[in-house]
């Protein structure tokens, strides 16, 4: 049986609309797997069960009560997360929609290139370090975060690809994406594919 997953993205700039088409024939890739697309979590199905994970990559404002709530238990019943670039800078007053993706924009630099180094992860173990030209995201982060990838800012290391647990659901968070090329980069490709089998497993 097929594993299914809600695709939640919007947006023609920010995120790329060929950002998008990318992500999405990137996950496609991957065997096992069924995928349904809306623009938006006011639209969540009524019946999230049968969702083995979502895919958030999206810059919205607003989240309404009763979509967090969704979307909040649906994670700490298990569901999973991949979330990508302005899915933390979205809903920016919301904190516990940040609570569960484990961090909040805190702001970013130009759009310049910035090498991640794999932390000895073992969810992307044998994914090398690579180079991508986006936006560095700078976050606030929840303590119980892993990190997995970082980058190099002002003298220090800051996460940019971590992962999480919300009761029983499993979320993964990967910041590169206000670039189609970021999103066409294979080696990223293939990271966000192994992310997204870790949260949907």
């Amino acid at each position: 049986m097929p594993r299914h997953v809600l695709l939640v993205t919007d947006g023609i700039i920010h995120p790329p609309l060929t950002g998008r088409w990318a992500l999405h024939r990137a996950l496609r890739l991957l065997p096992g797997f069924q995928f349904t697309r809306i623009r938006s979590l006011e639209k969540l199905p009524a019946s999230l069960e049968r969702f083995a994970a979502m895919v958030l990559y999206f810059h919205h404002e607003s989240l309404s009560p009763a979509a967090l709530d969704s979307l909040d238990r649906y994670v700490r019943q298990g569901g999973g997360i991949l979330a990508l670039h302005s899915a933390t800078a979205s809903f920016k007053d919301c904190r516990p929609y940040f609570e569960i993706l484990g961090g909040r924009f805190a702001g970013h630099g130009p759009v310049q290139p910035f090498e991640l180094v794999n932390q000895n992860s073992q969810i992307f173990g044998e994914i090398p370090n690579f180079t991508v030209t986006d936006e560095l995201y700078l976050h606030d982060w929840h303590s119980q975060i892993q990190v997995h990838f970082t980058a190099a800012h002002e003298g220090q290391e800051v996460p940019v690809v971590w992962t999480r647990l919300h009761e029983r659901g499993k979320i993964c968070y990967a910041g590169p994406g206000h670039t189609a090329g970021s999103m066409t980069h294979p080696v990223y490709q293939s990271l966000l594919r192994r992310g997204l089998e870790w949260v949907a497993s």
